[in-house]
Formats: structure tokens, C-alpha cells, sequence
């Protein structure tokens, strides 16, 4: 299963939609679509979920495939998923800026997501996936745990 994550941003992310819409999936898909109104005759469509209920799409999925938004990307992580990413770009109005695509791309360069920011490499990724080899996310707070023990000793 594909679990495809939007966030709640309230700009609408339909682009990443009408992507896989055009697309031959042959699995089954689950979109956790927030505030982008979208109907498919292929997918499942869920506007919002409760923690519960993201937790066990995202649990029993194959592939995330999700915006550009850290805690998607962490909690895909989190699971041991598969990460495609698809930033929300502000030269389409889907945010406000393109700190979505600078978050991807260094995930993306340091081997634990595949990026994607159109049509032809969403589509590839998703054909390849299973093929894919990700670099597994080691979660590691020593940093900050060093720096608040810092700052509360001084």
C-alpha cells in the first residue's frame, strides 16, 4: 500500500493529486489530502485523520509518499518507511516559500528520500521503489541534548 501524505497547510496541494491521478498504480493508495479538496476514482481519499488512524495507514504502507513537510518526512522515519518526497513549491501558490524543496533536496543528496518535483520523476520512483536502496534516519538528540544541559549548567 501508499500511504501519500499532504499536511494541513491551508494552500492546496493539488498538483501532487492530478500527478498521481494520470498514473497506471497498481497498488492500493491512501491520500491523506488536508485542506486540498480532491475526488479520485482510483484512491482512497481522506481529508483528515486522527493520530490513530494516520498511524496505522502509515504502519501498514509499503511507500510514503508525502510534501515537504518535516514531520511527515519524520514520522515516515519514525516507521522505516520508503520516502518519496514532493515539495510544495511557491511558484505554483502552494506555500509561501520553498523551504520544502531545500528540506528534500538535502534528504535526497544524503540518501534517505527520493525528491521529486514534477511529473516524470514521481512517476519513476514510484515504478522503482521496491528497487530502491534508502539510507536508514538515525534519530540522534546528543546535539541538542548537549546544548540545552550547556546552557541550564551555565
Amino acid at each position: 500500500m501508499i500511504f501519500v501524505i499532504l499536511g494541513t497547510h491551508e494552500l492546496s496541494f493539488v498538483r501532487l493529486l492530478n500527478y498521481l491521478e494520470k498514473m497506471d498504480i497498481k497498488e492500493d493508495v491512501v491520500i491523506q489530502s488536508g485542506n486540498t479538496p480532491f475526488t479520485s476514482k482510483k484512491y482512497k481519499v481522506i481529508p483528515f485523520l486522527a493520530q490513530g488512524e494516520f498511524d496505522e495507514y502509515i504502519n501498514k504502507s509499503d511507500l510514503v509518499i508525502t510534501h515537504g513537510g518535516v514531520g511527515s518526512i519524520f514520522t515516515a522515519f519514525k516507521y522505516n518507511k520508503k520516502v518519496i518526497t514532493m515539495p510544495r513549491l511557491s511558484k505554483y501558490n502552494e506555500h509561501n516559500d520553498d523551504h520544502q524543496l531545500e528540506i528534500c533536496e538535502k534528504f535526497d543528496r544524503e540518501g534517505y528520500t527520493k525528491n521529486c518535483t514534477d511529473y516524470d520523476t514521481l512517476e519513476k520512483s514510484i515504478k522503482t521503489y521496491k528497487d530502491i536502496e534508502f539510507k536508514k534516519y538515525k534519530f540522534d538528540n546528543s546535539r541538542i541534548l548537549n546544548y540545552l544541559n550547556k546552557i541550564i549548567l551555565e
